[in-house]
């Protein structure tokens, strides 16, 4: 049996070896804290009773972290699985089932999705007795969902914001409040219980556009992009179909406030509140208790959120985000539908590239680019 004790919050979580269990919680609530407990900054995971950190043996109890881009060791995942089978028994068909034609392609010409899959893939390979999943389906198209849920062992814990996906997968289920306590897996199903722990899952009713104005935005990159006021424009396609390198396209041009996957790499300011710079955006996303807080402290979701919140109090007519919902609770999910209905009053369009189910129904108009390449 796998044992954590929670680093900051009273209660554990126990994973047993013909099992897997859920990690729930709000952005910021502690999840990846938990699960960065591998690291050994502290002595409080036990496998049967011993202490890991005594012994820090990564073949039996391995990790997937938020960013891939931390966990690889060689360019593509082919010679990452080389590297690897000098130390362990490496099983390369579960990395070409997740891989399929970019198994042999450079970590750095893929897409995010493909990234996701790339790390998951070189941890899986190396077939851990234990694993432990933070947002393993973020970024992820429904393939990639698919292919990753049927690939997740027995003896994992999974960290996840998209409940519909787990509730199948999972035997029982953790949440992270002000304790960790485990709760019954029908609860996923109450909406009620979902919305008063920030979850996401419960049924949405997302608005579209009543009125279209005037154009803002005739732009030719490849591919015609064109919006009107109080339009929501999503581009949809499976990874690697091209969607972010559109919007690094648009984002050379100055009329569009662009939001890409990788917080860290868009923070300029040491707190929120410059960050953002506007109290009501802080407000609207829920992010005024942060204000104070450097915004590289912040968890996945929250870094988003600021973000957002930030291309928010921008003022620019067009919006551009990038998967904006990927690692996002159920009050960051409501309150970027809040603010998907503040840009429409305000004559403002936006831009979204995302395989989120949730938010497509907010779309306007979508462009698919299935057939397209990066």
């Amino acid at each position: 049996m796998l044992v954590i004790n929670h680093p900051y919050l009273s209660g554990k979580i126990e994973i047993e070896d013909n099992e897997i269990v859920g990690i729930l919680g709000r952005n910021g609530s502690g999840k990846t804290t938990l699960i960065n407990s591998i690291l050994c900054d502290k002595h409080n995971i036990f496998l049967n009773g011993v202490d890991f950190c005594s012994i820090k043996d990564y073949s039996i109890l391995s990790a997937l972290f938020q960013d891939p881009n931390t966990q690889i060791l060689a360019n593509t995942l082919e010679d990452e699985l080389k590297i690897m089978s000098f130390y362990h028994n490496v099983n390369t068909e579960i990395a070409q089932r997740l891989m399929k034609t970019y198994y042999s392609i450079s970590f750095f010409k893929l897409s995010d999705g493909y990234k996701k899959r790339y790390a998951i893939a070189s941890i899986l390979s190396s077939n851990p007795k234990y694993v432990l999943f933070d947002e393993p389906l973020s970024n992820l198209d429904e393939e990639g969902i698919k292919l990753v849920l049927d690939a997740i062992p027995k003896g994992s814990g999974v960290a996840e914001h998209r409940t519909k996906q787990i509730i199948n997968l999972v035997q029982r289920v953790y949440l992270l409040s002000k304790a960790v306590r485990e709760v019954e897996k029908d609860k996923l199903l109450d909406d009620n219980f979902l919305r008063r722990n920030g979850l996401r899952g419960f049924k949405l009713e997302p608005k579209r556009s009543e009125k279209l104005g005037d154009d803002i935005l005739d732009l030719d990159i490849g591919i015609r992009l064109k919006l009107r006021e109080s339009e929501v424009l999503c581009l949809l396609g499976p990874n690697g179909s091209g969607k972010t390198t559109i919007l690094r396209k648009m984002a050379k041009n100055k009329k569009i406030y662009s939001i890409f996957q990788n917080p860290d790499l868009q923070f300029f300011q040491e707190t929120v509140e410059k960050e953002v710079g506007d109290n009501s955006a802080l407000e609207i996303f829920g992010i005024k208790e942060l204000k104070e807080k450097s915004p590289f402290v912040l968890s996945a979701g929250q870094k988003m959120r600021v973000l957002i919140a930030s291309a928010y109090a921008s003022g620019s007519k067009v919006i551009g985000l990038d998967e904006p919902t990927t690692a996002m609770d159920g009050d960051g999910l409501l309150s970027f539908m809040n603010m998907v209905d503040i840009l429409r009053e305000e004559k403002r369009g936006l831009i979204i590239a995302t395989h989120d189910k949730e938010v497509v129904p907010l779309c306007d108009k979508i462009l698919n680019l299935e057939g397209l390449n990066s």
